[in-house]
């Protein structure tokens, strides 16, 4: 399916005297390129500035690395799937501990995070999971799966929605909480948020689309997609304005047509009256 836009052109004059339309359509951008969600909320990238972020991601990880990093996880991303699926985590999530520690057990942040899904200590506690000097839950893919879908599972019962979840699971929820209070907002892509966290969301569906979508990320990352919107949206005004003006015309002949028969009417009434 493909986006298009009707752009009119030029035609002779009309009977009633407006200048009549011919609509062009002109295809712009594939529609199966937009059509990319996280867990069931729809991306919108019909919005500039946020396809420009996505494609940035998209290029991102097209690299030897990843690839790399792609089949190594493999089977692991099979273990921690169903794990999440019995706490009711979308399947989108499973592609986290790409973006948090590379799906490495030894990952470990400055701020003490550590694990395949880089839990802090006390979160982790607070999970069931045990984290001392000999023994460290965390870097148990199973044992701290089940605790991270106990997690995710929670931020969801307080956000109401899976992208701002993970916004959440990046920044904290007490720190996603106070910005949607503080900018009335409740939609991830609108909220003003520091640059990590801004790029969160991003890295994790251009991870979920190299693994899912490798020919649509190509296109994305190598292809004009941007230019092409960026085009469609130009269309889009520019057809919107000669549709505004073309109503104004019919509305305009439509008055003075009618105009015309009621002064004729009124002429007829007074010839058979004299």
């Amino acid at each position: 399916m493909a986006l298009s836009i009707a752009i009119m052109g030029n035609e002779p004059v009309s009977e009633v005297g407006v200048e009549k339309k011919e609509l062009k359509e002109t295809t712009i951008i594939d529609s199966d390129l937009l059509a990319i969600d996280f867990c069931g909320e729809a991306i919108p990238l019909t919005e500039l500035r946020i396809a420009e972020r996505y494609q940035n991601m998209i290029r991102n990880y097209d690299n030897p690395i990843f690839r790399k990093l792609m089949t190594k996880t493999q089977k692991r991303i099979k273990i921690i799937e169903p794990i999440l699926k019995k706490y009711g985590v979308p399947a989108d999530f499973k592609y986290l501990p790409i973006i948090e520690s590379a799906m490495s057990d030894d990952a470990k942040s400055h701020r003490g995070a550590g694990g395949y899904w880089q839990l802090m200590p006390s979160t982790a506690k607070s999970l069931g999971l045990v984290v001392n000097e000999t023994r460290d839950d965390r870097k148990h893919l199973v044992k701290s799966t089940h605790a991270a879908g106990k997690y995710l599972r929670n931020l969801y019962r307080q956000l109401g929605s899976w992208t701002l979840v993970a916004a959440a699971y990046n920044a904290g929820p007490t720190h996603i909480q106070n910005k949607l209070d503080a900018q009335n907002k409740d939609d991830y892509f609108k909220l003003r948020l520091n640059s990590e966290t801004t790029r969160y969301i991003y890295k994790i569906l251009a991870v979920k689309e190299w693994f899912n979508n490798p020919e649509r990320s190509k296109e994305w990352g190598s292809g004009d997609v941007v230019d092409r919107l960026s085009e469609f949206k130009q269309d889009q005004k520019k057809a919107a304005l000669q549709m505004e003006k073309a109503e104004s015309e019919l509305e305009k002949a439509a008055l003075l047509e009618k105009a015309e028969l009621q002064l004729a009417s009124e002429s007829g009434k007074l010839v058979a009256g004299s």
